[in-house]
């Protein structure tokens, strides 16, 4: 599933993020989304049907696909996370059902109760890495001074 976000402040922030290097901005979104996206995860495991539990411990926000996954996902940002199981074949059975087995979907309900409280974080935790590495570069520029 693939979501675009636009967001008041987003130029500001955009261009509060171009002051640092590439690695730098990279390392910013990557805790920005890692931190959002725990909150759709935790959402998801909540709702996650529980037979042994499995399914529900192997929900995760990760930067990584299984190999099965990259090869049907086209890379389409410069910072991507993805929120879901591991590579277990029964999640998407358990999402959107089978012959045998009704839908129990539990991925998409966390993301439609989520998405408004993730895009906020994402912008909260844009916002402190972008004050977070100002300061660091001000440390870094005093000791360089002394």
């Amino acid at each position: 599933m693939k979501v675009r976000v636009s967001f008041v402040g987003g130029r500001e922030l955009d261009e509060a993020l171009n002051q640092f290097t590439p690695s730098k901005r990279r390392a910013i979104g990557r805790v920005a989304l890692d931190n959002a996206g725990e909150i759709t995860a935790k959402a998801a495991r909540a709702l996650a049907p529980v037979d042994s539990g499995g399914l529900r411990e192997s929900i995760e926000v990760s930067g990584t696909l299984s190999r099965a996954q990259k090869s049907q996902h086209a890379k389409a940002a410069e910072q991507e996370r993805f929120i879901g199981p591991d590579s277990r074949p029964q999640a998407h059975l358990r999402e959107f059902g089978s012959d045998g087995n009704a839908p129990q979907p539990f991925l998409r309900p966390a993301w439609d109760q989520t998405k408004n409280a993730v895009k906020d974080r994402i912008g909260d935790e844009l916002w402190v890495g972008i004050e977070k590495a100002v300061k660091a570069a001000a440390r870094k520029a005093l000791r360089a001074k002394s």
